[in-house]
This record gives structure tokens, sequence and C-alpha cells, in this order.
């Protein structure tokens, strides 16, 4: 059976020497572990219908794009993420092409699950993040 990729799909010494060195130069300490992020992508993968969007910023300064698929496009490994960005609004069903777009506000249920598994975490407008690590970035969060 193929098993999907999980927290720590991809790590090697290279990416660990290199995680690490990124780490010690900018002075952060750890706020999740992959057992955490584990439980975050089961849950997700897990959930029928919609799933949230997502983005990250890895340690070494790079920003994803947003993406929705939760099975093989995650930031691995996680030890590279220093904050994951989780999209907290979806659209129901469309009524007809002329009705407009209803949105679902999905901020309570996934603040819940983030809150359950222990994550450091915030909401701002239609977003909630997650810190892989501190101190906490606001780096191209909304505004309160």
């Amino acid at each position: 059976m193929h098993e999907l990729p999980r927290a720590d799909a991809g790590q090697n010494d290279k990416k660990r020497k290199q995680i690490q060195a990124a780490v010690a130069a900018r002075n952060l300490a750890s706020a999740a572990n992959n057992t955490k992020w584990n439980e975050l992508i089961n849950r997700f993968r897990q959930r029928e219908g919609w799933r949230p969007s997502f983005r990250s910023k890895s340690v070494t300064g790079y920003i994803s794009e947003w993406d929705s698929e939760w099975f093989y496009h995650l930031p691995f490994p996680f030890a590279y993420v220093e904050w994951f960005d989780i999209g907290l609004w979806g659209t129901a069903p469309a009524k007809g092409m002329l009705y407009p777009e209803t949105l679902i506000d999905h901020t309570q249920e996934i603040s819940q699950v983030v809150a359950h598994i222990g994550f450091e975490f915030e909401v701002r407008a239609d977003v909630l993040r997650i810190w892989g690590y501190l101190p906490k970035s606001y780096e191209d969060f909304p505004p309160e």
C-alpha cells in the first residue's frame, strides 16, 4: 500500500543541517513538532468536501503561494516551516450561475482543531497562522 507523505517527508542529513543553520542564525526556537504537524495534516486529509487553503514560510525565507491540496503539495519537511497560514473561508456549492457566491466561515472549527493539537496560533481576518518557530513573525499577516 502506498503511504502518503508525513511531516518529516524528504528530510535527510543535508536538509537537517540547512534547517539547523537557518534556525541558529536567526536565533529561533521551535514551537511545533512532527507529531503536531502530522495530526494537523491527517485531520484535513480526512475531512470530507471542502479543505482549507494554506501557504507557508520557510526558515530560509521562501513564502509559498496559496494551495489547497493536502496530500502532496505541503511544505515537506515541516521542520522548515517558520509559519503556516490556513484560509478560514470556503464557498458554498453554487445555487446557479446568476446567484452570488456564498461564503462559509470555518474559523471556529479550524481554531478548535488547531488549539486541541496544541499549536501556538493566532487568527486575523480570514487567516489562521500557526507558528513553527518563535519569536512570532507577523510578516505578510493581515492587520489587526
